[in-house]
């Protein structure tokens, strides 16, 4: 009996080797229709900044023909304006934080560069700002200052209208630019609005974020009028705009 056991299990094994029996394994990859993939988008690359020009103003004229003023924030008694030998100073007195605006009358584009050649005689603390697609609903702006620092937001005046920050930072809060000249040089920035992007020229040159080319990808305003304007942090400013310029991109 133990012999016939034996055996049969002899022959059992013997078959099962001769049938070359091997387990399945799986390689849990799926086909490749299942796979999740994301579309490559190029790099942006450096811009050079037009020369194409529709409008110079070196302010000969009186500020109110052509330009109309809003106050984002402060008091207008805060602010005393001249114009004197083509340039349009603003002088801006402590102590409240202070936005002043100039938007252009009877103008609107949808593709746009926005330029200004500024000066600086008194605190560093300050902004000078330009504007494009500006329209009761709000605008696009860019900032620079005489501490070398630069800023690109979004206002909107819903949110301003409800007591909300109006403005959207589309980089850091502020961000230092070697492309800036500080304390009392001369500055020549732009803001270029076309299609739906954003980018922003100082003295010349593309500003570079994160080691490429900045440009900003935003569709909520795709028309308005220009502007220009300054800012204080509750300092006295004494700036000027020596001339503002209206280019095709």
């Amino acid at each position: 009996m133990k012999t016939r056991t034996i055996f049969g299990i002899i022959m059992a094994a013997v078959l099962l080797a001769s049938c070359n029996v091997a387990p399945k394994v799986s390689t849990n990859q799926g086909s490749s229709s299942d796979m999740q993939t994301t579309a490559l988008k190029p790099e942006p690359t450096e811009s050079v900044l037009s020369d194409d020009l529709i409008l110079r103003d070196e302010f000969e004229d009186d500020i109110n023909k052509n330009w109309g003023m809003k106050i984002v924030s402060g008091l207008e008694d805060q602010l005393i304006w001249s114009q004197t030998n083509g340039k349009f100073r603003l002088e801006i007195q402590p102590p409240n934080d202070t936005n002043f605006a100039f938007f252009r009358k009877d103008a609107s584009y949808s593709d746009v560069i926005v330029q200004a050649e500024v000066e600086n005689y008194g605190q560093l603390d300050n902004a000078f700002s330009l504007m494009c697609r500006a329209s009761d609903a709000g605008w696009y702006e860019l900032r620079i200052s005489s501490q070398g620092y630069y800023e690109l937001l979004r206002y909107d005046q819903y949110l301003a209208d409800e007591g909300k920050n109006a403005y959207t930072n589309f980089v850091e809060s502020r961000i230092g630019s070697t492309l800036i000249n500080s304390g009392l040089d001369k500055n020549v920035f732009a803001l270029s609005c076309q299609d739906n992007q954003l980018k922003v020229f100082i003295n010349g040159e593309q500003v570079y974020y994160d080691k490429r080319p900045l440009t900003v990808e935003d569709d909520t305003y795709s028309s308005g009028t220009i502007g220009f304007g300054a800012l204080s942090y509750g300092k006295e400013v004494d700036v000027t705009f020596n001339n503002i310029e209206t280019l095709k991109p």
